[in-house]
């Protein structure tokens, strides 16, 4: 009896636990059908997302599917599937290797097919040349369509080969595309030959998605260049010389002790190098004699500020419209001044005027130039124009009764010079 009991525990107990195996078997099968219709309905929206792409479909959005094709997986453990559910996963991970093909296909033929903006300007002032420097890579295409109220010049080169690839003269609408042959720097140049509005749109095709969303900018600087250089350009520039060997340097007794020894005058010939249009100088005037650090560098100071400007990337005359380079060259080398000590400077042009002067005849009764002569001036420097005269003599004088004067006297000559600058592109 008690045997017989035990067999039937047994036995209820095996039924029992095989009926739970199989709530469990069935449970698992259901979730994993389920997955495989949460896979393939992913699938399905998926390619109704990419479906909607067009060439008009902005980059982010572009992007965001994108992310969802990479994100799409079915994962499974090929050891806990029975053969037909291994089955059914290996189709689902069929599906998605090819929905991920397709999409990836669709994207790359927008991303190719759309027109991407390099430059989008639909309402830009212009006054001078303008130019848009690009870097395009092998395959890609370029279109350009400018539109301005005049006739203007317009033109697109190969930076790196020195090409021109298309020129457009005295046209007031262009709208062309350029197949790039090459991976390169290529420059739209728009010469709009009088102040006038224009819109601007260029475009290009991309080799991929990574190349719209990291595109390499092109950067640029003015460098110094020589006559022939690829679309160099010239500016109107100077070149300084120095006129002293050193500090021309002479004290001016005051006028009561001028009567016994020295003098309170004195004249400095200046003489005017051949194509120079105007002499630079720098005064100094203390009361004190012994030299300054600074003495003597005023033309290497003037060099100074010269390529300083220069370095701006500017051109040199055309930077400082209003204002002139050489006034600014001036300010910025200014002698320090000492409110004790004062002269006349006076300007002579003719020999004969500067050796009257010299002998003690009145200013007042000679002829000197008013424009640059400067009466009680203290230490400063200024810009005298040759004429082209060939010496400048330049005549000082102390009215102080008492007190002496020491001065030191630099000059540099102007010449007019042309001077080359190019451009240099850089890709980042």
């Amino acid at each position: 009896m008690k045997r017989t009991f035990f067999l039937l525990a047994v036995t209820a107990i095996l039924v029992a636990c095989g009926n739970k195996a199989a709530e469990q078997k069935a449970a698992s099968d259901k979730d994993f059908q389920e997955q495989c219709r949460q896979t393939i309905e992913a699938c399905s929206q998926l390619e109704k997302a990419v479906g909607e792409l067009s060439t008009n479909t902005s980059y982010e959005r572009i992007c965001e599917v994108q992310k969802m094709t990479n994100d799409l997986a079915f994962n499974y453990d090929a050891a806990s599937l029975d053969s037909a559910q291994l089955a059914r996963a290996k189709e689902v991970d069929g599906l998605i290797r090819e929905v991920k093909g397709s999409i990836a296909l669709h994207i790359d033929e927008t991303v190719k097919q759309g027109y991407w903006y390099l430059v989008n300007q639909p309402e830009v002032l212009l006054s001078e040349t303008t130019e848009y420097p690009l870097y395009l890579e092998r395959g890609e295409k370029l279109y350009v369509n400018i539109t301005t109220e005049k006739p203007a010049d317009i033109r697109i080169y190969n930076v790196d080969s020195h090409q021109l690839l298309r020129s457009y003269i005295g046209k007031s609408r262009v709208n062309d595309s350029i197949a790039i042959s090459f991976s390169s720097i290529n420059l739209v140049e728009i010469n709009p030959r009088a102040r006038q509005y224009a819109s601007i749109e260029i475009t290009y095709h991309p080799n991929s998605l990574d190349r719209l969303g990291s595109p390499k900018q092109v950067t640029t600087k003015q460098v110094d260049g020589e006559k022939g250089d690829f679309r160099v350009k010239t500016v109107k520039g100077i070149k300084m010389k120095n006129l002293f060997e050193e500090p021309r340097k002479f004290t001016l007794r005051g006028q009561l002790k001028a009567a016994f020894s020295g003098s309170y005058r004195a004249i400095v010939a200046v003489q005017v190098p051949a194509g120079a249009t105007d002499i630079l100088y720098s005064l100094r005037i203390s009361t004190n004699e012994p030299d300054r650090s600074s003495d003597g560098k005023f033309h290497d100071n003037m060099e100074t500020s010269y390529k300083r400007i220069k370095m701006l990337g500017l051109p040199v005359y055309e930077s400082h419209t209003g204002h002139g380079i050489i006034a600014t060259l001036l300010g910025e080398n200014q002698p320090l001044r000492e409110e004790d000590a004062y002269i006349n400077m006076y300007v002579f042009y003719n020999a004969a005027q500067a050796k009257k002067f010299q002998d003690g005849a009145d200013p007042a009764k000679l002829a000197y130039s008013v424009d640059y002569s400067t009466m009680g001036t203290q230490s400063c420097n200024g810009r005298i124009p040759s004429k082209g005269y060939k010496t400048i003599y330049l005549g000082f004088l102390n009215e102080r009764m008492r007190y002496n004067n020491y001065v030191w006297l630099e000059a540099v000559s102007a010449v007019q010079n042309t001077e080359y600058f190019k451009t240099e592109y850089i890709v980042k």
